[in-house]
């Protein structure tokens, strides 16, 4: 993999602006802690340089100047290196005794250099604190070079600078590792992208159950990969189950023709046989509509599900009307609804009783003779749920799934009445009102439960009468 790429990558670049910023705070961090330490060690060699001076003056208060001159004398030829610093000098500034051959400018507590009679080394520094102030008629300086804080902040220095230099260190190894990483995750994704690109809808994202970033990004394409390899398996099944549906009402509708053609050349009357091509031809026309208004479903946005339809009006309307259908297969349709509720839902009017109709439609097509179609609308807390139960044969369970599939039908001849169409539109229309749609035994039969969000502000108190149809 190139170097380069690793280099560029988010987590390498974030850690190195990272590593950036600390080297920033860590520099305004060891100005600030040189300038305390330097402040401190300056004050406490100041009182001790003091303290020195006060020692000598309180000695000469009781000895006369010859003593305090040999003092100095002594002190400065026992103070070897020019660290220490002790000279007197007369009232004409001159020198007397001592190891600082010119009197400094000022009095008291300074912070500078002195004309020490030992030159310093090299690799120390020439600066000085020291205390200058009258004694009689001369004036005594008394000091001592700023060797401890020279190495203070020689130590201080190296010590921010190896530990700066290590974290950075760290900082960016861990951010070229943590970049590599990403890099080859990434590398995964686009390897798998590319293989779906392909036509290999089997291939997966690799997971290892992380928590970054690109394990949450890896985790939610996989879902997506799922989708679009059940997608694209529903497409073909779609394809091969509508080219067999609309085969047989073509070549029925084929033959009809011909019968007719045949009936015109022979002199007879070709009505029966144009009837049936008719017939054959709605068929397909309602195919043709069913799947283009799936797809307007599936392809539609969501800023026309912006009214309050009442599921109760609309599912009595359409029992009204279907108890008549059933009664005359011999079934029967009954209506309940839970009383002291409101069964107001945000949705398309039209998608809604669209669902409530193939429902309908769907029981009482695959019902048989005596079959019982129990409808029930209730409340369950911020859920509206419409039900229907029937009597029929039911639905086995390794089948369930499949049902909502476009042109998916139990029947394999496929001599029943339908498209296949009527439960793929019920659950279009019940994931884009954000419901679900469930399906369980019965014992005989099947129950359909839908569950749909209840508009919101909608209340739970208007009383509606109970009303059935059979």
């Amino acid at each position: 993999m190139d170097r380069g790429d690793v280099l560029s990558g988010a987590a390498f670049s974030a850690v190195l602006r990272s590593a950036m910023a600390f080297v920033v705070v860590l520099v305004l961090f060891g100005w600030a802690a040189l300038v305390y330490v330097e402040k401190s060690l300056i004050a406490e060699l100041g009182d001790d340089v003091q303290q020195r001076w006060n020692i000598i003056a309180a000695e000469h208060e009781g000895e006369d100047s010859d003593h305090v001159t040999n003092a100095i004398a002594v002190a400065s030829r026992a103070a070897t290196g020019g660290r220490h610093a002790s000279a007197l000098f007369g009232a004409a500034d001159d020198f007397v005794v001592g190891n600082v051959l010119t009197r400094p400018d000022g009095l008291g507590l300074q912070v500078g250099p002195l004309d020490h009679a030992a030159a310093a080394p090299d690799d120390i520094t020439r600066e000085y604190v020291y205390f200058s102030g009258p004694l009689d008629d001369s004036t005594l300086v008394v000091g001592m070079r700023l060797d401890l804080l020279y190495h203070t902040q020689i130590l201080v220095f190296r010590t921010l600078t190896l530990s700066g230099f290590l974290i950075v260190l760290t900082m960016l190894s861990m951010g070229y590792y943590l970049s590599y990483k990403s890099l080859r995750r990434l590398k995964d994704i686009e390897t798998a992208l590319s293989k779906t690109s392909d036509g290999d809808t089997d291939v997966r994202i690799s997971e290892n159950g992380g928590t970054t970033q690109i394990d949450r990004i890896a985790r939610q394409m996989n879902l997506h990969l799922d989708r679009l390899s059940r997608m694209i398996a529903t497409t073909r099944n779609t394809a091969a189950a509508a080219a067999h549906d609309l085969k047989s009402p073509l070549g029925r509708a084929y033959l009809s023709l011909g019968t007719a053609m045949e009936r015109v050349e022979a002199g007879q009357d070709p009505t029966d046989a144009l009837t049936d091509t008719q017939d054959e031809l709605e068929n397909m026309r309602v195919i043709f509509d069913s799947y283009l208004q799936l797809s307007r479903i599936a392809a539609a946005g969501d800023d026309h599900l912006n009214a309050r339809v009442d599921l109760q009006e609309v599912t009595a309307e359409l029992v009204d009307t279907f108890a008549l259908i059933a009664e005359d297969a011999g079934q029967r349709l009954s209506f309940e609804v839970e009383e002291g509720r409101d069964f107001r839902v945000m949705g398309d009017a039209q998608m809604l009783q669209q669902l409530v109709v193939n429902l309908l439609q769907n029981a009482v097509t695959h019902g048989d003779d005596g079959n019982h179609i129990a409808v029930t609308l209730n409340r369950a807390g911020a859920e509206v749920r419409f039900t229907v139960a029937d009597t029929g044969p039911g639905i086995p369970d390794d089948a369930k799934a499949r049902v909502f599939e476009p042109f998916h039908r139990l029947d394999p001849s496929r001599t029943k009445p339908g498209s296949g169409l009527g439960l793929a539109l019920v659950q279009a229309i019940a994931e884009k009102h954000q419901g679900r749609i469930t399906l369980r035994d019965n014992e005989p039969g099947l129950i359909v439960e839908l569950s749909l969000p209840a508009a919101a502000g909608a209340p739970f108190s208007r009383p509606r009468p109970r009303s059935a149809a059979s």
